[in-house]
């Protein structure tokens, strides 16, 4: 057994995936397990995993035909052994220190949920930014970490579904309590995490805040959350799974608005990245899932929607396939703008 199990799930990242498994190596807390699960990878990926888990025992391969991450993750879940669980995706990295800051903080605030800092690097232009937990929750729901450095779900209700950051990776988790609580990811290839988040957040009595930067999110193109592809569909999958999970669980009735407002903006985030051959019976779908208004509210943040004035005249930021772009709108013309290109490779 091990302290920590750390949960790896691979696709066709050699590009990245060394600079991601270095940063586990590094740790300065040496007491963990590496699952990586190979999901189909059709690149050099298998080769890099099997060349260190020769190296290193700490490392566990698993290969799997390509079925997402969420099924990597939950297959990675069952044959964790560590007392706690952090999941890193393998085109990111972590801190040196992230194993040993959050073994101190779980040992200190007996909590069975750890949420951190984390900074988004954008691998086209090269820059950082940071993402504050405390500034987060303050704008989003007046919240004040810096005060009290733990929160739940019934402190924060109003937007608790989708706006209390879904991903997994920005935490860490007794590996008791998951098993608990039956914590699993959606089977699924695109917004597997909006599951798994919701179930611990919905179940944990508090979530300890850890003031630290521990984590580094790679904001690329061509990644899974910023490709244009069919497998966008999946996220009906998803709301249903999520639907059932709040029934069965008797949450439904008492957050019934949030679970609206959750697949409106679930739908609207997913729209983008939908084949444009495709858009119309997406559309149709989503209909059946909103109210004509709710459905109003989808096209409208889905299509980034300009006001009349705005299509005159407007000059905005605007991010796609993870590039963050100026775009000038002129007469209804959208010109896109590319930041410049970084020079050097991180």
């Amino acid at each position: 057994m091990a302290v920590f199990s750390i949960i790896v799930p691979v696709y066709n990242v050699e590009k990245y995936l060394r600079q991601c498994l270095d940063s586990i190596v590094n740790q300065t807390f040496a007491d963990f397990e590496v699952i990586c699960v190979n999901d189909g990878s059709t690149d050099n990926s298998l080769e890099i995993l099997e060349e260190y888990s020769e190296k290193d025992n700490r490392f566990i391969v698993i290969n799997q035909e390509n079925q997402g991450q969420g099924v990597a993750r939950n297959k990675a879940m069952d044959l964790a052994t560590g007392d706690y669980i952090v999941f890193v995706d393998p085109d990111d990295w972590i801190e040196v220190n992230l194993l040993e800051e959050l073994y101190k903080t779980f040992k200190l605030s007996k909590s069975e949920v750890i949420a951190f800092n984390y900074k988004e690097y954008n691998d086209y232009s090269g820059k950082v930014n940071n993402r504050n937990l405390a500034a987060i929750l303050k704008k989003n729901f007046d919240y004040n970490l810096n005060l009290v450095p733990y929160y739940s779900w019934r402190d924060v209700k109003s937007g608790c579904l989708y706006n209390l950051d879904l991903h997994a990776w920005s935490k860490a988790y007794s590996r008791e309590f998951l098993k608990r609580i039956q914590a699993v990811f959606a089977p699924t290839k695109h917004g597997e995490d909006h599951l798994f988040v919701n179930i611990v957040l919905l179940n944990a009595e508090k979530i300890y805040y850890l003031d630290k930067y521990l984590y580094t999110y790679r904001c690329r193109d061509g990644s899974a959350v910023n490709k244009r592809s069919s497998d966008n569909f999946c996220i009906f999958n998803n709301i249903e799974l999520l639907k059932d999970y709040l029934i069965t669980h008797n949450f439904y009735e008492e957050l019934k608005e949030e679970f609206n407002c959750y697949q409106t903006i679930v739908m609207s985030w997913h729209y983008q990245n939908i084949p444009e051959e495709k858009l119309e019976e997406y559309k149709s779908i989503c209909q059946k899932y909103l109210t004509p208004q709710d459905y109003r509210k989808m096209l409208y943040k889905g299509r980034k929607h300009n006001t009349f004035w705005e299509s005159i005249f407007s000059l905005k930021n605007e991010r796609e396939f993870g590039i963050k772009r100026k775009v000038i709108t002129l007469f209804g013309i959208k010109i896109k703008i590319k930041p410049k290109k970084k020079t050097e490779v991180l």
